[in-house]
């Protein structure tokens, strides 16, 4: 049966006529509406130029946000670092007598600019702290302890488990490698203590600080380094000289 006169295909959908004409009768009213009207319902430029502002802002905040969570976990990292460094060089002390006596050896930079050298002061440290070296004899290799845990810190040079710290020969002794401590932005650590005398002669110590001197260079990989001969910084050099303001020293850490 049919409704006033409605056709047997429109039968199953009796409001689609209506919507249709409803869609029509909005959109010949919107039609009618002056341009200026109809553009108010649009972004304007000066609209979409301040969203576009403030989205740069907020990405900018976002962006330095992380850069200093970062920052600040680096710092803390290196911290740690050296907080375990310092503590693997007092049970050196504690079972060679004294700390590893890299005065005369040269320093390598912080920042790597080429591989370590064996015979450089990070690489004796590196060394004296894994049983390879006392604290003065750099020549005579040992089968000394390991006091410094290599899992906890980032070396320059992968190790290679298989020899590292494995004693070979009669007597047994360890083979010296070529690698340094790296802090958390690349560098490496850099460690100042007297110099070990020569052989046959007595020793000459004028070194006036009250232990090593251990720190990290910071981000930028800058710093002034203490006089070797007595580890002492002059006046404000500690804090003041070049790039020094950011290094991270074992002996003020809190």
């Amino acid at each position: 049966m049919l409704v006033f006169g409605a056709s047997p295909a429109a039968a199953p959908f009796p409001f689609a006529g209506f919507a249709v004409m409803t869609l029509h009768s909005r959109r010949s009213a919107s039609m009618l509406l002056p341009p200026r009207d109809r553009r108010l319902s649009a972004f304007t430029l000066i609209e979409l130029l301040t969203v576009m502002a403030v989205i740069t802002i907020l990405v900018a905040i976002a962006t330095g946000g992380i850069r200093g969570a970062r920052e600040r976990a680096a710092i803390g990292r290196a911290k740690s670092e050296l907080a375990l460094v310092a503590q693997a060089l007092e049970d050196y002390k504690r079972h060679y007598g004294d700390y590893p006596e890299t005065g005369s050896a040269g320093q390598a930079t912080p920042v790597v600019t080429s591989t370590i050298g064996v015979a450089q002061a990070q690489s004796l440290l590196f060394n004296a702290l894994t049983g390879v070296y006392g604290p003065t004899n750099f020549t005579t290799r040992l089968n000394g302890p390991v006091l410094l845990d290599v899992s906890k810190v980032t070396v320059e040079v992968a190790l290679n488990n298989t020899t590292f710290a494995v004693p070979v020969g009669s007597p047994p002794a360890k083979t010296a490698v070529a690698n340094a401590l790296l802090d958390p932005w690349g560098n490496r650590y850099l460690y100042y203590y007297k110099a070990a005398p020569a052989a046959g002669r007595p020793p000459t110590n004028t070194w006036r600080a009250p232990a090593y001197v251990l720190y990290s260079a910071g981000p930028d990989g800058l710093h002034t380094p203490p006089p070797t001969g007595t580890g002492l910084f002059s006046g404000t050099t500690q804090t003041s000289g070049t790039g020094n303001a950011d290094n991270l020293y074992a002996d003020k850490l809190p």
